[in-house]
């Protein structure tokens, strides 16, 4: 077997995904009301959209911090701007949210910008190709996923 690089697991990510564990729960508050015995088509429409989202972005920061992860200050200082943004969607969360979903998507905008931005530094910052590479493209899909979040919260908005 190669030798395997092992690398600690950061207080900072680890309180990273107990926020994300609090907007799950937080999440699952949005199919908990009943119309007549049934979860009503909109109300698991906007369930399965935010926790594919949230989801998605929980995944793209652990595979960020687990490749490019450091104690470096623009990766704590963002990871704390991501957790900000995830405590308020959190918060969101409530009978109504259906009617405010602009909120929603431009806070998920803007934790998609973050993500994008971080990969954006490793970009510029690295040397090694490969790593400039899968930068790009997460950089990429990433910028995308913003544009079409922001794009989202200005349509629900009208």
């Amino acid at each position: 077997m190669k030798n395997e690089l092992l690398k600690k697991v950061s207080m900072i990510e680890l309180f990273y995904d107990l926020v994300f564990v609090y907007m799950i729960s937080q999440v699952t508050g949005l199919i908990h009301h009943l119309q007549n015995g049934v979860i009503s088509p909109s109300a698991l429409s906007i369930f399965t959209l935010v926790v594919i989202v949230s989801i998605n972005s929980w995944m793209v920061q652990t595979v960020f911090n687990n490749r490019y992860g450091k104690s470096q200050w623009s990766n704590v200082i963002l990871s704390f701007v991501d957790m900000a943004i995830v405590l308020y969607m959190s918060n969101a969360f409530s009978d109504t949210f259906d009617r405010h979903l602009i909120g929603f998507f431009i806070a998920a905008g803007l934790l998609s910008l973050t993500l994008a931005i971080q990969y954006l530094l490793v970009f510029v910052q690295t040397k090694n190709e490969y790593d400039r590479n899968i930068a790009m493209v997460f950089m990429r899909i990433l910028f995308f996923r913003t544009a079409c979040l922001l794009a989202g919260g200005v349509l629900a908005g009208r």
